[in-house]
């Protein structure tokens, strides 16, 4: 199920972090949640906007025009091919995503001490600390991280090598692999919208911890287990989706076979995923999520693509689900 997190997450890698009415428009109900939480502020309107007849044409400024008589505002392009074009005002609408916002709002339910602190201005936050694993650990938050300018930063983390360092995607942590001694984790694998809110998936983090060594001695056995769990999980996941691989491979040939064209059997959504398994639509997410779940997540990306279907075998020794 598509939501609108992994957008944010990845334009906090961007500066300025802002957001256009085009990539938020399929998203009403989570737009709205992220206005309430403070993660997203409306602010300008865009200055310029491409042709609406010529989609993938340059950007032209626009100009905007009071109507005489009703006094709404009307905004226009000049373009060299169509003339004077109307632009809806609603598609130049923009939002900034408020760094301050999105760490209160990510974080609220990781138990993590607050406020989020800046420590360098627009890039780098003290979110505060928590006990994760049985160890107190300092929580950091970095963005635009770039090891051409990134020097200030991984300076600024190399005072604290025990603390957990959190970027905004998997892209931006392996930029910072081998930069700094720290433990890096993607958001981008541990947030999620659930029910409303935006999920802080603890269980993954403290697996990560445990992965790199970094437990408590008394609590070490816990994160383990947590960490088997999960992996179960990713087990049946993967029975499921080679099940569904199957079954639209032969689809696909059938369908050609009776009509000359090969269709595609469609994807089931992660809830669907979720009943045929009997886990709950939050697993699912998370062990697609999931750092070590590489072939669940082939079989996911597959599973969109018909030629790969029709090409697809099913690995040696694998066993689909009845």
């Amino acid at each position: 199920m598509r939501d609108v997190l992994p957008t944010v997450l990845q334009r906090l890698e961007i500066e300025p972090p802002v957001l256009y009415w085009r990539e938020l428009r399929a998203y009403g109900a989570d737009l709205e949640l992220l206005l309430r939480l403070g993660v997203l502020r409306e602010t300008t309107p865009a200055g310029s906007a491409c042709c609406p007849e010529c989609p993938f044409g340059p950007q032209h400024r626009v100009q905007y025009i009071a109507d005489s008589t009703t006094h709404a505002r009307h905004g226009y392009i000049h373009c060299p091919q169509c003339g004077i074009v109307e632009v809806a005002l609603d598609s130049l609408r923009r939002w900034r995503i408020d760094p301050a916002g999105f760490l209160r709002a990510a974080f609220s339910d990781a138990g993590v001490s607050g406020p989020a602190t800046e420590v360098m201005p627009g890039r780098l936050w003290l979110v505060g600390k928590v006990t994760w694993a049985a160890r107190r650990r300092e929580v950091y938050f970095a963005r635009c991280y770039r090891r051409d300018d990134g020097s200030s930063l991984v300076t600024e983390m190399s005072r604290r090598p025990r603390a957990v360092l959190f970027t905004p995607t998997e892209a931006a942590a392996r930029r910072w692999a081998g930069a700094v001694e720290n433990l890096v984790i993607a958001l981008e694998s541990a947030l999620s919208l659930e029910d409303g809110s935006i999920r802080f998936d603890g269980e993954y983090v403290e697996g990560r911890l445990a992965d790199a060594g970094l437990t408590g001695a008394a609590k070490a056995e816990r994160p383990k287990r947590k960490r088997a769990e999960r992996a179960a999980k990713i087990e049946v996941l993967e029975k499921e989706l080679i099940a569904h691989l199957r079954a639209a491979r032969d689809y696909a040939y059938a369908t050609m076979d009776r009509t000359g064209t090969p269709a595609l059997l469609p994807r089931p959504s992660q809830k669907q995923l979720a009943e045929r398994t009997g886990l709950t639509e939050a697993d699912v997410s998370r062990c697609l999520k999931d750092s070590n779940a590489r072939e669940l997540r082939l079989y996911w990306e597959t599973a969109q693509d018909l030629d790969q279907i029709m090409r697809w075998k099913a690995p040696a020794g694998s066993r689909a689900r009845s």
